[in-house]
């Protein structure tokens, strides 16, 4: 898993506690994958495909009806798919982007409704990130250790692509990898989050369970009730000994927030 190397050793999901479903990622050790449409970017659910015109040569459209006509007759001899994919070329149907972004385009809500996703950023102290996913600082903010969460998941982990253009699918790309690589780019205005997905198919809307061990730092908001505090120190201490306990708590100098340990 050398690719986790470039992994930040801690990933953080900002949560809230009077939230019945949201506490869960404490109470129960429940993290849930999350749909493209459920997020609050709605690019996430609706970026169209977008071709690389170079692919489109006549060798590549005709190696790429090769590809899927063995999937279509796979009983037929290579002489007779040679034929028909022959015949299709020269139909002149396939010789532009428009039949391919068709084709993705029409398996593309299928695939997004299979898609699960996991949220996640390398910060725990983004004063936006506070305020637009732990209730203006009345929430929490929970460390997932890298390993144990990727072990659990098994999907596919990696820092989300910031650009001002929609990413470019390569004809050979299959219809997961072209989907993953739209999931995992995002526009710009969104940079300062920093975010880091997990990204599985068939796992869309499923929750997981994660052992104690993963839970490596949990935050708490510096706005957050006393007896929210409260109640997930007590449970920490009981579910997640070994994990580091913090209270934010705003600088007296600068606008940041500084990480007070309790436990």
């Amino acid at each position: 898993m050398e690719f986790l190397d470039n992994i930040p050793d801690i990933l953080y999901k900002y949560r809230v506690w009077d939230d019945p479903y949201q506490k869960r990622i404490l109470t129960d050790n429940e993290i849930y994958l999350a749909s493209a449409d459920q997020f609050n970017d709605p690019f996430d659910s609706t970026l169209p495909y977008r071709f690389k015109e170079e692919d489109l040569t006549p060798e590549n459209i005709y190696t790429k009806l090769h590809e899927l006509g063995r999937q279509q007759w796979p009983d037929i001899s290579e002489e007779e798919l040679q034929g028909k994919c022959y015949e299709r070329q020269m139909s002149g149907v396939f010789g532009n982007g428009k039949y391919w972004k068709d084709n993705y385009e029409k398996h593309k809500e299928e695939m997004y409704a299979k898609f699960g996703i996991i949220s996640l950023t390398s910060k725990n102290n983004n004063l936006l990130m506070w305020s637009h996913y732990s209730k203006s600082h009345k929430g929490f903010c929970v460390g997932f250790d890298k390993f144990i969460l990727f072990e659990v998941v098994y999907g596919m982990l990696g820092p989300v692509i910031y650009s001002d253009q929609f990413p470019a699918v390569g004809l050979f790309d299959n219809n997961s990898h072209g989907l993953t690589r739209i999931l995992m780019t995002k526009s710009k205005d969104w940079e300062y989050e920093d975010e880091y997905r997990i990204t599985k198919i068939d796992a869309a809307k499923k929750i997981l369970k994660l052992p104690n061990e993963a839970i490596k730092e949990i935050i708490l908001g510096y706005k957050m009730q006393d007896n929210y505090k409260n109640e997930i120190i007590k449970l920490s201490k009981h579910r997640f000994p070994q994990a580091n306990i913090y209270e934010s708590q705003m600088n007296l100098e600068q606008f940041k927030l500084d990480m007070i340990p309790i436990l």
